[in-house]
């Protein structure tokens, strides 16, 4: 089947749906966070960048879709790690989210059907700006997440038995590796994530 000029420009609007879907669901759990300003921003220039292509969209002939597309399983990640693991892990999988944007953006630039107007408007804003959201979400994991020390983390266990110490690796065999005595896996907390008490400390630890 051919792609048409505007499949693709659909294609790149229902990643920006995407895109503006997933930042409500982000700003919905971290809306209190003192990054929430940049996040408000991102979502905004996202939400601009949608209506921008369904204008251009209607220039080429084409019908505007409605419906989001590949950021949504970037949404339904953000929406499950902000209740389970917080601030860090939701700033992840928008930045991942933002990554698979620039690649769509990229790919669109290496077509040699897409119109030079296409070309230029994805060259000049889309891309530059979808690029420039990277950096903002790295700061924000870095400014939002409370980081302590290893002598902090002992101090917290031992003047709280229910703090429940976890090793933050997706991989079972670096689990094993780098074990701490009266740690759990990751996956084991996902699992017991939805009994867990709200106000339990949880502290997760990587080496």
């Amino acid at each position: 089947m051919t792609t048409t000029v505007t499949d693709r420009l659909n294609s790149l609007l229902r990643g920006e749906l995407s895109a503006t879907e997933t930042y409500q669901q982000a700003l919905a759990k971290l809306g209190n966070t003192k990054g929430a300003p940049e996040l408000r921003r991102v979502h905004a220039e996202h939400r601009e960048a949608a209506n921008t292509l369904r204008k251009h969209i209607h220039e080429h002939g084409g019908e505007p879709h409605r419906n989001s597309g590949a950021w949504g399983a970037f949404a339904k990640l953000v929406e499950g790690t902000a209740t389970l693991l917080g601030a860090e892990a939701t700033l992840k999988a928008l930045k991942e989210g933002e990554e698979h944007g620039i690649k769509d953006y990229e790919a669109a630039l290496r077509e040699k059907t897409c119109p030079d107007d296409c070309k230029t408007l994805i060259a000049s804003s889309l891309l530059p700006q979808t690029r420039a959201h990277v950096p903002v979400l790295e700061r924000l994991m870095v400014g939002l997440v409370e980081r302590i020390t290893p002598h902090e983390a002992r101090q917290h266990l031992a003047s709280d038995p229910s703090a429940l110490l976890v090793c933050a690796y997706d991989s079972q065999e670096k689990c094993r590796q780098n074990h701490l005595e009266g740690s759990i896996s990751l996956d084991e907390f996902k699992s017991r994530a939805g009994a867990l008490a709200k106000d339990r400390e949880i502290i997760f630890y990587c080496a």
